[in-house]
């Protein structure tokens, strides 16, 4: 597993616990915060090993050799407590008292519980009410950290309880090699690609190529070059409705009608995919001004923020087509 030090592109949350850690100063309870697939689950890990191991030469640098760093590594450390949303949808009130009795148990092999607890956002009122309980009188000796990407789903109260950690989205770069670097059979420009589609997500670069994302792109080509072709694009529809299958086109499409502005500005060696510029649907709307371009950029943009609230999806899946031509 990997150690604090080994973290990419959170060197305000890796100096932050490192600090914490080398004086001894460790808090009860953190908050870690941040966009999803940055690394925050990653660093809670990392963190944890450096406080549970038993035979560290430095406060920061875990052994990875003694019983407790190999206990962690399984997921079998009996004083380390993992949990998340059921079935996907809530954290809810016995969970959280679970984890409440466990902490409140001397530990087995370590000076401390652990607990940590994943979509935090997703606890319910009940649960958040007894955390906020377990948070005011900690139990034992023990630290609890909360990763969640949405903190404002969170109660003001347990927020104010916790030591923020917040991490952001990772460089292109260093997304790029990540992704390059897990094993997935992809070229450099589509590893590029995703590092810009996931928004510097290298975690959610790696769900989306499982989920199908690059077929997902060839499909979205396929469809531009049918509208390209038709006379009257208002009759056409888009080939789903599902929303989020639909904001992830949206996403493809803003930008692949801002390469094609820059590739009309002469700017083709900035264009965020490079296959692109080797399709029909690229050498169509070329034909296009930029000014246009930009305007369908524009009324994308209105149309994805309009996704993430209540339009219906299948009035989104009508409309667009006409707006592209």
């Amino acid at each position: 597993m990997v150690t604090l030090n080994g973290i990419k592109g959170q060197d305000n949350a890796v100096r932050y616990l490192t600090g914490s850690l080398a004086s001894g100063r460790i808090s009860s309870s953190y908050l870690f915060t941040g966009p999803e697939g940055v690394g925050r689950a990653l660093t809670a890990r990392a963190f944890i090993k450096a406080l549970m191991c038993t035979e560290k030469s430095s406060p920061e640098i875990p052994c990875q050799a003694c019983a407790a760093c190999r206990r962690l590594d399984s997921d079998d450390h009996p004083d380390m407590r993992w949990i998340g949303p059921e079935n996907k949808r809530a954290i809810k009130i016995d969970q959280v008292r679970a984890a409440k009795e466990a902490l409140s148990l001397k530990p087995y092999e370590g000076g401390m519980n652990v607990c940590v607890i994943e979509k935090a956002h997703l606890m319910t009122t009940e649960a958040s009410n007894a955390l906020l309980k377990m948070l005011e009188e900690p139990p034992g000796r023990s630290v609890i950290i909360l990763i969640t990407s949405k903190k404002e789903l969170l109660l003001p109260t347990v927020i104010s309880r916790c030591s923020q950690v917040r991490f952001r989205s990772l460089p292109v770069e260093t997304t790029r090699d990540i992704i390059m670097r897990s094993g997935a059979d992809l070229s450099g420009d589509f590893a590029t690609y995703l590092a810009y589609f996931s928004q510097g997500s290298p975690g959610r670069a790696l769900e989306m190529i499982s989920e199908g994302v690059l077929q997902r792109r060839e499909d979205v080509l396929a469809l531009l070059e049918t509208i390209a072709r038709e006379e009257n694009a208002v009759c056409l529809n888009w080939d789903t409705d599902e929303r989020e299958i639909l904001l992830e086109d949206v996403e493809m499409l803003i930008m692949m009608f801002r390469d094609i502005a820059l590739a009309k500005e002469g700017a083709g060696p900035f264009m965020v995919d490079g296959e692109l510029s080797s399709s029909a649907a690229y050498g169509y709307f070329t034909g296009y001004t930029t000014e246009r371009i930009l305007d369908i950029v524009e009324m994308l943009t209105g149309l994805r923020k309009a996704l993430t609230g209540n339009t219906n999806p299948k009035l989104v899946a009508q409309a667009l087509p006409g707006m592209i031509k």
